[in-house]
C-alpha cells in the first residue's frame, strides 16, 4: 500500500504542531522539494534558532565528540554546532539522516530518544527534526534502526504545483518558469536518468529556481539552451525551450497596464504566458490595479480569475483595491 502523502503547504501547520508537543519528526521526500527551506522558513516565522547538521557528511566522533581528560575521569566534549544555552530555544535539524552510515545513525540515537549524546544534553526549548529522501529516489539510503523510527512521526512529502506556484510568485521567480509550469504542472518533478551516458539532471523544484536564476541573468533560450537542459534534464528542457518561443506572441504588457487592451487569441499556452508576464510586470501601483482588474474580465474566466489571484499572493494590497469588492461579488464563486 503508498504511503498517502501531504503538500509542502500541509507540512507547514504539522510541523508547527509537532514542535508544541515535542515530538521528533522525520520528513521523507524527494531531492529538491525545499524540505530545508521550509525548516528554515517556519524556524525564522517562530523566532527560533536552527541548527542545520547534514548527517550524511558526519562520522560518530563528529556527534559524540572526542574524549578530554578531566581529573580522573573522561568525559566526551560535545561539538560546537550543538546548542549549549540551556535557556534558547530552537530547532536541531539533522539532514539526510537515512543516508547516513548505520555507525552515524547509531551515534544520533540517543539523542532523538532521550534529548542526549553522552554527557550532552539538548536544552528542553529544542526541537528535533530529521528529513532524508526515499528509498525510489536511487539515492544512498540506509535503513533506519526500527526503535529509531518508531520514536519519530513520519510525514512523506510530494511537491505540487499549487505550492510551487505560491513560492515562485512570492520569490520572483522569473515568469517563464511560473508561466511553463502552468501549462505543464506535471514536469515540476521528474524522474532521474539513470543511464550512464545520460545527463544526470532533473526537474525539482530547487532546479527550476535555479534555472530562474540563470534566466534573470540571460534569457536568450537559444544561446543558454544547453544550461537548461543541464539544470532541469533533456527532456523537461526541450518542452521548456519550445514552450518559451510562445512569449513572442505576447502584446505590450506595459500597454495593457497603460489601457491598451488587445484581443488575446484563446489559446492556453499563450493565456498562461500572458497571466504569468503580468504578474511579473505589475508594480503595486493604483494605476496598474484599475487596470489589471477591467483587463481581467476581459480573459476567459478561469485566466481572469488566475490572474487576479495570482496577483494578490504578490501584492495583498490589491484585496484592498476599491474594485476588489465588485470583483469577488462577481467571480467569488470561482475561487477554489
Amino acid at each position: 500500500m503508498t504511503t498517502p502523502s501531504i503538500s509542502t503547504t500541509q507540512l507547514y501547520g504539522h510541523i508547527d504542531a509537532l514542535i508544541q508537543s515535542d515530538i521528533p519528526l522525520f520528513i521523507h521526500g524527494s531531492p529538491g522539494i525545499g524540505k530545508s527551506y521550509i525548516v528554515a522558513d517556519v524556524a525564522q516565522k517562530n523566532s527560533l534558532e536552527l541548527v542545520d547538521v547534514r548527517l550524511s557528511q558526519m562520522d560518530p566522533v563528529d556527534l559524540r565528540g572526542v574524549p578530554s581528560i578531566q581529573g580522573n575521569q573522561t568525559v566526551w566534549m560535545p561539538p560546537v554546532f550543538f546548542p549549549k544555552d540551556m535557556e534558547s530555544e530552537g530547532i536541531l535539524f539533522l539532514d539526510e539522516l537515512n543516508s547516513a552510515p548505520p555507525s552515524v545513525q547509531a551515534a544520533i540515537y540517543q539523542l532523538v530518544l532521550d534529548r542526549k549524546m553522552g554527557e550532552y544534553e539538548l536544552p528542553k526549548g529544542w526541537r528535533i527534526i530529521c528529513a532524508g529522501n526515499r528509498v525510489s529516489d536511487r539515492g544512498v539510503v540506509f535503513r533506519l534502526p526500527t526503535p529509531l523510527a518508531n520514536r519519530m512521526v513520519h510525514l512523506h512529502v510530494q511537491a505540487r504545483f499549487d505550492d510551487f506556484k505560491l513560492f515562485a510568485i512570492k520569490q520572483s521567480l522569473h515568469s517563464f518558469i511560473i508561466g511553463f509550469l502552468s501549462f505543464r504542472p506535471d514536469l515540476l518533478s521528474t524522474e532521474p536518468v539513470i543511464e550512464d551516458d545520460a545527463n544526470p539532471a532533473f526537474a525539482t523544484p530547487r532546479s527550476y529556481h535555479m534555472l530562474s536564476s540563470i534566466l534573470k541573468s540571460d534569457n536568450d533560450i537559444t544561446k543558454i539552451a544547453p544550461i537548461i537542459y543541464g539544470t532541469i534534464g533533456y527532456s523537461a528542457g526541450i518542452e521548456f525551450v519550445s514552450y518559451v518561443k510562445v512569449y513572442e506572441e505576447l502584446p505590450d504588457i506595459a500597454g495593457i497596464y497603460e489601457g491598451n487592451y488587445p484581443q488575446i487569441k484563446n489559446e492556453p499556452a499563450l493565456l498562461y504566458a500572458l497571466v504569468s508576464a503580468m504578474v511579473e510586470y505589475f508594480d503595486g501601483s493604483d494605476t496598474h490595479k484599475g487596470h489589471l482588474f477591467t483587463f481581467s474580465q476581459t480573459l476567459p474566466t478561469e485566466f481572469g480569475v488566475m490572474l487576479i489571484k495570482d496577483v494578490v499572493v504578490k501584492d495583498e494590497t490589491l484585496a484592498t483595491f476599491s474594485a476588489f469588492d465588485a470583483w469577488l461579488e462577481k467571480y467569488g464563486e470561482y475561487i477554489i
